[in-house]
């Protein structure tokens, strides 16, 4: 299992070769099939990406559902601030090659990336053996413990190697998923090594409301990508993505941090890989 695969968040964007493909599938499957959130097109497009190689075991969402466009930012905070949550302000503060912020102790060290990214990183061993219930715990009380809130995050996927086990949390906001946020949790036996987190906080909840892609467009939009070939797609749930650089909104600036988060669907195949795909 590849784990650096498994935290990454594909995206698959509008190409020519995806809407002519999609374009074309529509209009023959129109003149023989009912509207596309019909249950009989839906069973055609898991015929057709079967074809492709690809499995389908989530059920196709119907189609009409939006969602209300969320103001969205990073989580950030002041070196100072992550100094005393860490290390009880007993850290060094000190720059990396890159010249950028770490916080350095006897036994750890936190590192900022681009304002925004922390990752965490601390000598523990530990002979312990926890299952993926108590491992969670742990996780979650580790941050908590150093004032992140633990009611927006949901664990996504968990891999374990004798005593040691990697979990993977999504943010999540009234039970849809945020991308691209994540907050990776290294454990040997019952002690926190590694943390890698980059979050999003939700400032406000506008008016105005976005509708989802059509799921079986967006699902057809895969035929023309060779690498999903003889993957399984698990689930299919709405979701906000947010990238500040994509969009070049309410900050104009390279490394901005807060933005609109739009709407899509996340896809979640086997191996724990996420795909998004969006308008």
């Amino acid at each position: 299992m590849n784990w650096e695969k498994a935290k990454t968040v594909l995206i698959v964007a509008l190409l020519i070769t995806d809407l002519f493909l999609a374009g074309v599938l529509y209009a023959d499957r129109m003149r023989v099939a009912p509207a596309e959130n019909a249950a009989a097109f839906h069973r055609e497009t898991k015929e057709l990406l079967k074809d492709a190689g690809i499995a389908l075991e989530a059920e196709i969402p119907k189609d009409g559902s939006s969602l209300p466009i969320l103001d969205v930012a990073y989580e950030t905070d002041t070196t100072d601030n992550l100094n005393r949550r860490f290390f009880r302000g007993k850290g060094r503060v000190a720059e990396d090659d890159d010249k950028r912020p770490v916080l350095r102790t006897a036994l750890g060290q936190l590192k900022v990336l681009d304002e925004r990214r922390l990752i965490y990183e601390a000598d523990a061993a530990s002979n312990v053996f926890l299952n993926e219930k108590d491992a969670e715990k742990k996780a979650l009380d580790f941050l908590a413990e150093r004032g992140f809130p633990t009611d927006d995050i949901a664990l996504f996927y968990s891999e374990a190697a004798g005593n040691r086990r990697k979990l993977m949390f999504t943010k999540t906001y009234k039970n849809n998923y945020v991308e691209s946020a994540y907050t990776e949790i290294d454990l040997v036996g019952d002690k926190v090594v590694r943390m890698d987190r980059l979050w999003i906080d939700v400032i406000d909840e506008t008016a105005e409301r976005e509708p989802l892609p059509m799921a079986t467009q967006s699902l057809l939009r895969l035929l023309s990508h060779d690498s999903l070939r003889g993957r399984t797609i698990k689930k299919i749930d709405p979701c906000y993505y947010f990238n500040p650089e994509e969009q070049g909104t309410v900050e104009n600036l390279s490394h901005g941090t807060r933005g609109y988060a739009t709407v899509a669907w996340r896809m979640e195949l086997d191996g724990g890989e996420e795909l998004v795909l969006l308008h």
